[in-house]
């Protein structure tokens, strides 16, 4: 297992795409707050902008898997990763005498392991030239903040835990390396649209509506794909950690132990 890891390790970050893709993730950090400054500037709109827009906001905004760098990232991991079935890496290491359940849990942690670096070094990147624009919110840093955005972050790396579950579920279920990238460009815009249909549907249903109201707030909170909980208050109760914990949680369990035994089913060519 810890030479199928290293090996699959060794094969990403060598691949030229990779480096392409931290290119990109260096230009997404640094675009959004020229973008937010330039906006400032040309429409002298400080006075608005400066109410929403600040460096916690856009470093948050960074990890969202269904925007910006998060959806390209996403979808350069997936080619890469879909690789090593089509150049036929993975027959070879059945032949090997290797295991499909390791074979597949390598497939996951090299995802899980490149996903995370990537996105928390582009979210890191994107604060520190933020700060260089905006502050870092109103009223200032503290440690209580300090606290809460590590909690972010740590709640953060594990939706990137979820996703690279996902893709590695795809990868190995899918025929072919478009037909994947299809379907996790399909499930990251259904679970954003549902997630932001559902978020604008809360505004307008009213609390003592029950049922509805309820329905609406767990589509909203549990979509890990649009960050509706994470980052957006100065803590977290009980409630939110479960809104955030359960669906990523049983969801990249769910997915890694159906991905197996697929995985143990499928006719490898």
């Amino acid at each position: 297992m810890r030479n199928l890891l290293k090996s699959d390790l060794t094969r990403i970050f060598r691949d030229k795409l990779l480096l392409v893709t931290c290119i990109i993730g260096a230009a997404f950090a640094l675009a959004s707050p020229l973008l937010y400054t330039a906006l400032t500037a040309a429409l002298d709109m400080e006075a608005e902008l400066g109410m929403i827009v600040d460096a916690k906001t856009l470093f948050l905004s960074a990890f969202l898997p269904g925007d910006n760098f998060g959806l390209v990232l996403t979808i350069f991991i997936t080619i890469i990763l879909c690789k090593d079935f089509s150049y036929g890496t993975i027959r070879n290491k059945i032949v090997c005498g290797k295991s499909r359940r390791d074979i597949f849990l390598s497939l996951f942690l090299s995802c899980a392991i490149v996903l995370c670096t990537i996105i928390v070094a582009h979210a890191l990147l994107t604060l520190l030239l933020s700060i260089c624009f905006f502050p870092y919110q109103e009223g200032g840093f503290t440690g209580k903040d300090f606290l809460y955005l590590v909690e972010s972050i740590a709640l953060e790396i594990l939706v990137y835990l979820f996703l690279a579950a996902l893709i590695t579920f795809l990868c190995v279920s899918m025929k072919n390396t478009g037909l994947t990238i299809v379907c996790v460009i399909a499930v990251s815009f259904l679970c954003s649209l549902v997630g932001g249909i559902a978020q604008i549907a809360l505004q307008f249903t009213p609390t003592t509506s029950g049922a509805m109201s309820k329905v609406l707030e767990f589509l909203t909170k549990s979509n890990l794909f649009i960050g509706s909980i994470i980052g957006q208050g100065t803590s977290y109760t009980f409630k939110d950690l479960l809104y955030v914990l359960i669906p990523a949680i049983a969801g990249c369990a769910a997915l890694v132990g159906f991905g197996i035994y697929i995985f143990k089913k499928k006719d490898v060519k």
